[in-house]
């Protein structure tokens, strides 16, 4: 490894990465205790010093997930630390049964929604996250393996809205190590997460696993560029997805419907606005994507023939015509999608 892949960030970088955050008058900062993290709150802790009185306002957060004897002591450590650096600190628990399986899942859940309800609790208008290059080739190939289309292989954004909350990620361009690196070089030791090398879990799996990719040329600056790459490309066909819905939508008096010239534009055009019309026909959830794939090939097969055609997915009944107009529309009560 290089030596500009270890070396800290520096002020400078530090201001640019950060950047993103000028915009919002009060930000959380969601810090675990971890080397990422408690870089991230070093070095916006030096920001906001630098930006003065008419900067942002700061608070930290550490979610105690209750699921080790020694996670209230850190918590305790990592409220040490902010007040080091003259910042607010609030340790939010997990409470209650925690699940046999998915566990990581439902932490990551819970941790979102405290820090959230917390967020709207003090005035916070976003939450600073310290997911960095690492994380996101991790979740690439997670996503990879899990099957996902165009839009999962984009990995996580920069900055994204969750259930009405910013979420801001401003080191996904940088390393792990390069964070390590800052922390050390403040003489702060990072906590340690047993859980982060535990096999139980598949993000440990798919970590290892990355280490053998990378030494064939599959590491994070390629997936990371890859994810780059994808998500340029998932912004180009949703902004043509939402130019073709806005074209051959029809009037409706139930549900929505659309024009027959929409079977004309390419597949994935298709499918994208087949897709996004069922997902703001049930409240924003969205169907499955293999189960779309399958049942909008279908509907083209049944155009291309001039074919009448009557399916259900996710809770709405897609209609085609033999004039190749299609209808979306909600499934009744007594054959429900959720009473099947």
């Amino acid at each position: 490894m290089n030596r500009s892949a270890n070396r800290p960030i520096e002020a400078e970088e530090a201001r640019s990465l950060l950047r993103p955050i000028e915009t919002y008058r009060h930000v959380l900062l969601a810090v675990s205790g971890g080397a990422d993290s408690l870089a991230m709150m070093l070095l916006v802790a030096r920001w906001a010093k630098e930006q003065g009185p008419q900067g942002a306002q700061l608070s930290v957060a550490t979610v105690n997930h209750d699921l080790r004897p020694e996670a209230a002591e850190e918590a305790a450590s990592v409220s040490l630390m902010a007040e080091e650096l003259g910042l607010s600190h609030m340790v939010l628990v997990w409470t209650g049964e925690k699940p046999s399986t998915g566990l990581q899942e439902a932490a990551r859940e819970a941790r979102y929604r405290l820090l959230k309800a917390y967020a709207e609790a003090i005035g916070a208008e976003s939450i600073l996250l310290a997911h960095h290059a690492d994380d996101q080739a991790e979740t690439v190939l997670m996503r990879l393996s899990a099957g996902s289309g165009l839009s999962g292989l984009a990995g996580m954004a920069s900055e994204t809205r969750w259930d009405g909350m910013i979420l801001l990620r401003p080191f996904l361009a940088v390393s792990a190590h390069r964070l390590r690196a800052t922390v050390e070089a403040a003489g702060w030791k990072p906590l340690e997460d047993p859980s982060n090398r535990s096999d139980r879990f598949t993000r440990v799996r798919v970590r290892k696993a990355r280490d053998v990719l990378a030494a064939e040329g599959l590491d994070a600056v390629r997936l990371g560029r890859l994810s780059m790459r994808m998500r340029r490309a998932d912004h180009a066909l949703h902004t043509a997805a939402k130019i073709a819905h806005d074209s051959y939508v029809l009037p409706a008096l139930e549900g929505i419907r659309f024009a027959f010239g929409l079977f004309n534009e390419p597949d994935e055009i298709v499918l994208r606005v087949v897709g996004q019309s069922i997902t703001s026909l049930k409240d924003g959830t969205s169907p499955e994507l293999l189960a779309l794939e399958r049942i909008v090939q279908v509907l083209l097969h049944a155009r291309h023939q001039g074919k009448s055609l009557r399916r259900t997915l996710g809770g709405v009944v897609l209609s085609l015509d033999k004039e190749g107009t299609l209808s979306l529309t909600p499934e009744g009560p007594r054959g429900s999608y959720f009473n099947r």
